[in-house]
């Protein structure tokens, strides 16, 4: 079935910060998408919305994204949020407390084969999480279904799994994904106990999607209607979807 529109003030009526755990997705979510990740930093603005959001949850808020946690840090600095990185491979717990990869040299083995494919590729960009290996292809769409061939096969050799997303695709632990992050928070306090919502906008956040609905929570994808998705509902972008959550706060 396909997502439903979220009309304005329908977040707040279905999930009121008095009674929700608020998950965000940042990139392509809360700020909009760049050539280069580096070049990506939240305005006052936002950071504001969230430092307030987060007081009126109690502190169930936290960010979800593919990103290492400290270029969140990074990102949203001075302020420190609750945050799943790496696509739940590393989790910072409301108090500080941390999961961190479990194998740090697990893309070793994968980084030889994978230069020698960009050496030969110079338009493709990598981005080494240490953990986790994207390839950007924004410049040059063009080669998206040859890094995807060419990230599957090395995947399935290494025991990893490739997450596409926006004009990226990424090598990862295939044990871990959003979802499973958004439930190693949930289950812990401030986000125990409440209903979660997950705001996310790519292919990387399906998993997140299918366990918050799975919880009976509330799960929408921002972006363009007619995209397949596992999302609820959906809102056009994140100018929307930070309109939606200044009205958690303001009810107008």
């Amino acid at each position: 079935m396909p997502p439903t529109p979220l009309a304005p003030g329908d977040l707040a009526r279905l999930a009121p910060p008095i009674a929700a755990a608020y998950f965000l997705d940042v990139d392509g979510t809360l700020l909009e998408i760049k050539p280069r990740p580096e070049d990506v930093a939240a305005d006052e603005d936002l950071r504001a919305l969230l430092v307030e959001l987060s007081v009126a949850a109690d502190g169930a808020l936290g960010l979800v994204s593919g990103r290492k946690i400290e270029d969140l840090d990074r990102i949203f600095a001075p302020l420190i949020f609750p945050a799943v990185g790496l696509h739940g491979a590393e989790i910072r717990f409301s108090g500080g407390a941390r999961i961190t990869p479990s194998e740090e040299g697990v893309m070793d083995g994968v980084r030889p084969p994978l230069m020698n494919f960009l050496a030969a590729r110079p338009q493709l960009r990598l981005e080494d999480k240490g953990a986790a290996l994207a390839v950007h292809f924004r410049q040059c769409p063009e080669l998206g279904g040859e890094v995807l061939e060419f990230l599957s096969k090395l995947a399935g050799a290494n025991g990893l799994a490739v997450q596409p997303g926006k004009m990226v695709a990424e090598l990862k632990d295939a044990r871990h994904d959003k979802g499973r992050g958004i439930a190693g928070m949930l289950a812990r306090p401030p986000c125990a106990g409440r209903k979660p919502v997950f705001i996310g906008d790519d292919l990387t956040d399906e998993s997140g999607f299918s366990f918050v609905n799975a919880q009976g929570g509330i799960s929408v994808r921002a972006g363009a209607a007619g995209v397949p998705t596992h999302a609820q509902y959906f809102l056009r972008d994140p100018a929307e979807v930070r309109a939606e959550l200044r009205r958690l706060l303001t009810g107008i």
